[in-house]
């Protein structure tokens, strides 16, 4: 049923055109009723009114209808096209421009334009609020389209441009992202000349790139689209690579998918040539569809040319590695698959050996049992891109294997992995062992390259040569491997002393860091426990598992060594930058965390044990061992003696800084500071707090001090630093309480000056809980692991050391000989006051 709802407009018009009441009724006289036939001559007049009404009311609905098909064009249909091509690409990270209000990629609505003159590089518009200096912009009239970048904001209404005008430009001309038409049923009609331009999108990170799928006219028309990012600063062309029709695509138009090597954050342009064009959609996506198409012929990759082996080679062995001179592609796509075939004929009908679909790489090891002796082969290979276009397959390349296979076995590549990323600058590359098939040999030397994922071997990155040191791991050198995400492609191969060289191992594809920085960290996951509960944190604060080969090769835990300077024994720890703070986001989002790098990154700071006098320097050296006496007038660091003990603390600053004669300079006792990024290094490392559980007890249960290599206090040992706690008390220069148990500490620039904090020490005789995070113009607690707060029951602290404090006092670190399980790497004592002599109490050189 019908339903007719009349509006508040049409009550009167109803109310006020009733006819008058009479008796002149067609109602029966016997039934006539005044109520009654009012009601009736009422539903007359209605009935009348409506069929009159009826033409004007097709015409209202007819209006409607127009203006729900405007509505579900800008809106639903928008929307279901939207579901519809999450459908079709979902899985990939995605941005949509379909050319609609809140589903464009357009950030800038047109800005009018007063004028511009020809040959002038300046232009005024109405407002240059929200203009960005740098971007590119779309300076359009009636007649004429122009792409603008903006190198100055002058005032409010006027702008620089990066070049002169071309053309005089007056009002009526706009500034925007996009010269395209756009309909109401939410496509764009392009003509051609017509440019745009997207806001930043982000697809990812990944080498490869991502894509861009345009529907549009199927025509001779050019979308040609081009990208810039961080990396690819000019605008760069990339043309489609495959197009699509059918399958949902409207008649007329067509899917066209072009591969797009851009990384993070990135702008997108479309400039329309040829003929002109309807766009229904752009969608950028962060890794190719893989749905196929017609191909285009001139994106394919280059034929490539075979170069192991040789044409016409002779005595090849029964696992030769085949190998390409290298890839290229006039679209400038990635490599993304190789394919090698063997064959007995030259025509290949019939295919002896197919490699099959390989990842990208120029080489693969042919398996034994394909070759037999004293036999001629043909091999050949094609590449495909990342599109999914392969080239044609290579000519075809004869050669003999050898009368016996008699040979030094193909290595494997074993480090790093296929694919891996984050690659450091100094990586570690590995081979499988060397072996010989058929009898026996001696590994002689080994041969190392690397080539960039563009470049070939016939000019490598870095080529070790003939190298008989580092037979089955080398360490990259430095400079030979750029930042910012590049691939590059590592192979090795061995030589045998009698049987000379083998074949070129398998290729392995590795990406390197975004920078060559290093960071590892460590985060309070939870406080109390009796020692905390740690966990090693990357620099994004996620879980970063480690083993001991992680720390080896790290820049600064493997760069921890030991050297004499002076005759004394010392211990070099190399410069690193450090971040503390709590965690924003991530598994332990607000969270204590400290985290390390060997290099500058935003956020770090070079930690302060690296500041002397105003100045960075590279390292500083602490003593191996606990300080020793050097003919009662110097301090020392050797093996086999008693440390100094029952001196005051100036006196053997005094003798510390005696050291500093004959040329010798930078001698001194140890500091917070230095003591601080022992500490934070070896934390990290341990990954926890409780170092006489995760290192070793050391001499805290014994009567008598020992020899400061004696075997109970070497078990403190930390990467060379002997006795690191227990033994004796080691006083520490640099910080000290004032008269309020306030901590006092030098000021981060190495002057020495002692800076006043806000942190009051907490209640002596308790087991630190927190640490402070206390700072200032000139002081940072937060790299220091002072404690701010504590408590008396040892399960109820966060690193299972002891903490003791009294006003005006100077500082002592790790325990004593009968210091118990109270003692370790975090113990600290501010205690006694610097005249203060005793036998369990020393100290521990330092040089800068």
């Amino acid at each position: 049923m019908t339903q007719t709802t009349l509006t508040p407009s049409d009550a009167p018009a109803l109310t006020t055109s009733l006819p008058a009441l009479t008796t002149s009724s067609v109602a029966h006289p016997d039934t006539w009723n005044p109520t009654h036939q009012a009601l009736l001559d009422n539903d007359a007049y209605l009935n009348a009114t409506l069929a009159s009404l009826s033409d004007s009311t097709d015409t209202r609905v007819g209006e409607l209808d127009a203006r729900v098909s405007g509505v579900e064009a800008t809106s639903s249909v928008a929307v279901q096209r939207a579901v519809s091509l999450d459908w079709l690409y979902r899985g990939n990270r995605v941005a949509f421009e379909l050319f609609t209000p809140g589903y464009t990629l357009i950030d800038l609505a047109p800005v009018p334009v007063t004028g511009g003159v020809n040959g002038d590089d300046s232009l005024d518009v109405a407002s240059t609020a929200g203009l960005r200096v740098g971007d590119d912009y779309v300076l359009a009239d009636g007649d004429a389209v122009a792409l603008v970048r903006v190198s100055a904001i002058l005032s409010a209404t006027r702008l620089r441009l990066s070049a002169n005008l071309g053309r005089d430009w007056t009002a009526g001309a706009t500034l925007s992202r996009s010269s395209l038409d756009v309909r109401g049923a939410a496509n764009a009609v392009a003509a051609v000349g017509d440019l745009y331009l997207s806001r930043p999108v982000n697809i990812g990170t990944d080498l490869d790139g991502g894509a861009v799928v345009l529907r549009r006219t199927l025509n001779a028309g050019e979308a040609r689209l081009y990208y810039r990012d961080a990396y690819q600063t000019a605008w760069r062309e990339c043309g489609w690579s495959v197009r699509r029709q059918g399958d949902g695509v409207p008649a007329g138009f067509a899917d066209y998918e072009y591969m797009l090597p851009m990384r993070g954050d990135g702008a997108l342009r479309l400039d329309i040539t040829g003929e002109p064009m309807t766009i229904h959609h752009l969608v950028a996506l962060g890794a190719p569809t893989g749905l196929g198409g017609f191909i285009n012929p001139a994106q394919r990759p280059n034929t490539p040319t075979l170069s192991v082996p040789a044409a016409a080679a002779t005595s090849i062995m029964e696992r030769p590695t085949l190998a390409l001179a290298g890839y290229s592609s006039p679209a400038g796509n990635a490599q993304a698959a190789v394919q090698f075939q063997v064959s007995a004929t030259a025509d290949f009908a019939a295919v002896l050996h197919d490699a099959g679909e390989l990842p990208a790489g120029l080489s693969y090891p042919l398996p034994a049992g394909v070759l037999a002796v004293g036999k001629t082969y043909q091999v050949r290979a094609r590449v495909r891109d990342v599109a999914g276009l392969w080239s044609d397959w290579s000519a075809a390349s004869a050669f003999t294997t050898a009368a016996s296979f008699v040979y030094v076995a193909t290595p494997t590549l074993t480090g790093p992995a296929m694919n891996a990323v984050d690659i450091p600058e100094q990586p570690t590359l590995a081979s499988s062992p060397f072996a010989v098939s058929g009898a026996t040999d001696t590994h002689a030397a080994s041969q190392w390259q690397i080539r960039s994922a563009a470049g070939s071997y016939a000019a490598p990155v870095w080529d070790s040569g003939t190298d008989t040191v580092n037979k089955t791991s080398v360490v990259v050198p430095a400079g030979k491997l750029q930042p910012g995400q590049n691939s590059y492609f590592l192979r090795v191969r061995h030589q045998g002393a009698a049987k000379g060289w083998s074949d070129w191992s398998n290729e392995v594809r590795v990406t390197t860091k975004a920078q060559f920085a290093n960071v590892i960290g460590i985060v309070l996951a939870q406080t109390g426990g009796g020692a905390g509960t740690w966990r090693r944190i990357d620099e994004n604060g996620n879980d970063r598992v480690t083993d001991a080969s992680f720390f080896n090769t790290h820049p600064i835990y493997g760069a921890v060594s030991d050297v004499t300077i002076d005759g004394q024994a010392m211990v070099r720890i190399p410069a690193f930058y450090v971040k503390a703070g709590t965690l924003a986001a991530g598994p332990y989002a607000g969270r204590r965390f400290w985290s390390i790098s060997d290099q500058p990154l935003p956020g770090y700071t070079l930690h302060p044990a690296f500041m002397v006098d105003g100045a960075p320097v590279a390292q500083f050296w602490v003593g191996k061992y606990q300080g020793t006496g050097d003919r009662g007038t110097k301090l020392g660091s050797v093996a086999g003696v008693a440390p100094a003990v029952a001196i005051a603390f100036l006196t053997l600053k005094a003798m510390a800084v005696a050291r500093n004669t004959g040329g010798v300079t930078g001698f001194g006792l140890w500091n917070i500071y230095q003591l601080a990024a022992i500490q934070l290094l070896a934390l990290i490392e341990m990954g926890g707090a409780d170092s006489q559980s995760l290192i070793g007890q050391g001499c805290v249960n014994e009567m008598a001090t020992q020899a400061v290599d004696n075997s109970l206090v070497a078990q403190a040992t930390w990467r060379g630093i002997v006795g690191l706690w227990g033994n004796i008390w080691q006083i520490v220069d640099g910080l000290r309480t004032d008269a309020n148990s306030r901590y006092m500490v030098w000021d981060r620039n190495g002057n020495k000056t002692y800076q006043t904090t806000g942190q009051t020490a907490p209640r002596s005789g308790t087991y630190p809980a927190t640490f402070s995070i206390d700072s200032g113009a000139l002081h940072d607690l937060s790299i220091c692991f002072l404690p701010a707060t504590g408590d008396e029951l040892a399960a109820n602290g966060s690193s299972g050391d002891l903490f003791y404090q009294n006003s005006g006092c100077i500082a002592y670190h790790g325990g004593h000989a009968r210091g118990g399980a109270g003692d370790g790497l975090f113990y600290l004592s501010i205690t006694d006051p610097e005249s203060m002599v005793t036998g369990l109490a020393g100290t521990r050189l330092a040089k800068v």
